[in-house]
């Protein structure tokens, strides 16, 4: 759709997004363009094809906030691709908080590939095992397990027991987990 203005409403919207979005905003544009809802999924697969990474992270985090249909299904295949120039830490953050239940494995698998890059700090793969405790799945505490394992890194053992509340029965002392 072409504005009056000769800009498409995508070019619109994404002019509105710099920083932060609140869910009040979020409902602003969605009720000043009420295409949004339908079609910020498409964006933002037009978007990664066109491999403008800024534009898809800016739309997802509208989409998080207005939730539409097929939005983790756009982020899980984003997220599974390893796209580089893509700020993973926000898409496993979104698709943790949309609760999206069938992002486990995807999740799980940005862990598996990013823990020795990720070191010493691990803010990935932290934010992954935030993102697997909030989708209070079966599966996703399965993986959550996995992760308190011995052959995993000591502060990544450390924030999965945490999430899982269980590190106080697995004999994990915060100091020598994290030190």
């Amino acid at each position: 759709m072409v504005m009056p203005s000769g800009e498409t409403v995508v070019d619109v919207v994404d002019s509105l997004l710099g920083g932060f979005i609140t869910p009040e905003r979020a409902a602003e544009i969605e009720t000043k363009f009420p295409i949004v809802a339908d079609s910020i999924v498409g964006w933002i697969r037009d978007s990664a094809a066109a491999q403008n990474w800024s534009r898809v992270e800016r739309l997802a985090n509208l989409a998080a906030r207005i939730r539409p249909l097929g939005l983790g299904d756009v982020l899980r295949e984003l997220l599974d691709a390893d796209i580089a120039e893509l700020n993973n830490e926000d898409v496993v953050d979104i698709l943790g908080e949309i609760r999206e239940a069938g992002a486990a494995d995807s999740i799980f698998r940005v862990v598996e590939r990013s823990a020795e890059s990720d070191a010493p700090a691990y803010w990935l793969c932290q934010k992954a095992i935030l993102s697997l405790s909030d989708l209070e799945t079966d599966e996703a505490n399965g993986y959550l397990l996995t992760l308190t394992r011995p052959s995993w890194p000591g502060p990544i053992r450390w924030h999965a027991a945490v999430a899982l509340q269980i590190e106080d029965d697995l004999g994990f002392e915060e100091d020598r987990m994290l030190g």
